[in-house]
């Protein structure tokens, strides 16, 4: 090797950085924010219900097999969203007489639909979320973390959150989804339960 070459062009630096980044990459992959054609199980993306239990459960990942198309997902997130709308366009889901409260989220590029959720401290909700169009993630800031939630395109995911205490949440998207991904945001203010 001759002593004129920089060490970037050497085979040992080229082969290091590549391993390292494949590391990195599948790290990213293993914690479920990395867009893959198949799922931490191997299957190929198509198939990934294939398997999924007949009783009607859930994935692994909180996934709804046998769910809506896009389209009645759009029409029955839209039903909600009008449903519930305030004056200033944010969505507030009423508190239930018993069980988890229903919401619906749409992540679409570059943004989420409802925006802005009304909810109660104490009160569980069950959340029904769906990338519309390309992956997406949806991770609500709680404090010191985030709760991540993977977003396939066309595949209802549901997760039960119950917020302990009134405050101000974050939703960001996780995956990138092209240049205004850093823009895609929204927020669930949370109230002080109503007697």
């Amino acid at each position: 090797m001759s002593a004129d070459k920089h060490f970037t062009a050497r085979r040992g630096f080229i082969a290091g950085s590549g391993f390292g980044l494949l590391s990195l990459y599948l790290v990213w992959a293993g914690y479920g924010a990395a867009p893959l054609g198949f799922d931490r199980h191997g299957e190929e993306a198509g198939d990934a219900h294939a398997d999924a239990p007949a009783d009607g459960g859930h994935g692994g990942h909180g996934e709804a097999p046998g769910g809506p198309s896009r389209e009645e997902f759009r029409k029955v997130a839209d039903a909600f969203i009008q449903e519930h709308k305030l004056a200033d366009g944010s969505v507030q889901v009423p508190r239930p007489h018993h069980g988890a409260a229903e919401v619906y989220l749409m992540a679409q590029q570059w943004a989420y639909a409802p925006a802005v959720l009304r909810l109660q401290a104490g009160v569980p909700y069950r959340f029904r979320m769906m990338a519309m169009d390309i992956a997406h993630g949806a991770a609500i800031h709680l404090g010191s973390g985030s709760r991540i939630i993977r977003l396939r395109p066309g595949v209802v995911v549901e997760q039960e959150l119950t917020f302990a205490a009134p405050g101000e949440h974050l939703v960001y998207c996780t995956v990138y989804c092209g240049l205004p991904h850093d823009r895609m945001q929204g927020r669930i203010i949370v109230a002080k339960a109503s007697a």
